[in-house]
């Protein structure tokens, strides 16, 4: 398949994730109890962690030496991102603990897929071919990028949700409970 091909296949791919994402994101949020939140946001946080990781070293692995090439290859894995970044902020959105204040809790917690979002889309606009040195400055944004990122879960004083954490396996990579 021819590079151009590529890249109709990829922007279709990513439209067609992207128009996915807006219908399910009209969802009527739901609450859950305590333990299915928790398994549902540590779940995505962690599937998020392994892309952000996955993504760094794809990026890491292009080559930098051909600008056009740079930007056109590194667009088209930053759009499949967020893209997906997108559907886990919709999952995020369509759910909130069982708590007082859930639905306070459960927005706060949209908050670091938020973040890559807005990080990823912000990296995009420094990928320049005409400047030799927008690899650079892209890469840089990637590599900073977990730095922007705020601690939604410090946040968190309900102790039947820190409970809830806690008790979660796939929160141990996420969270650290005290």
């Amino acid at each position: 398949m021819s590079r151009v091909g590529r890249g109709i296949t990829v922007a279709g791919v990513v439209a067609g994730l992207v128009l996915g994402v807006a219908s399910v994101a009209a969802a009527k949020p739901r609450q859950v109890s305590t333990s299915k939140y928790a398994k549902t946001v540590c779940g995505v946080y962690s599937t998020l962690e392994n892309q952000l990781t996955a993504f760094a070293t794809s990026i890491g692995n292009l080559d930098p030496s051909d600008p056009a090439a740079y930007q056109t290859q590194a667009t088209a894995l930053t759009n499949t991102l967020i893209a997906t970044v997108k559907a886990d902020e919709v999952t995020l959105t369509n759910v909130y603990p069982a708590i007082s204040n859930g639905k306070k809790i459960g927005a706060s917690l949209v908050a670091n897929s938020t973040e890559v979002d807005q990080a990823l889309t912000s990296a995009l606009t420094q990928l320049d071919p005409n400047n030799p040195g927008a690899p650079v400055d892209f890469s840089a944004s990637i590599a900073t990028l977990s730095a922007k990122l705020s601690d939604p879960f410090s946040k968190i004083t309900n102790q039947q949700l820190i409970g809830a954490f806690q008790k979660e396996p796939s929160c141990k990579s996420v969270v650290t409970v005290f």
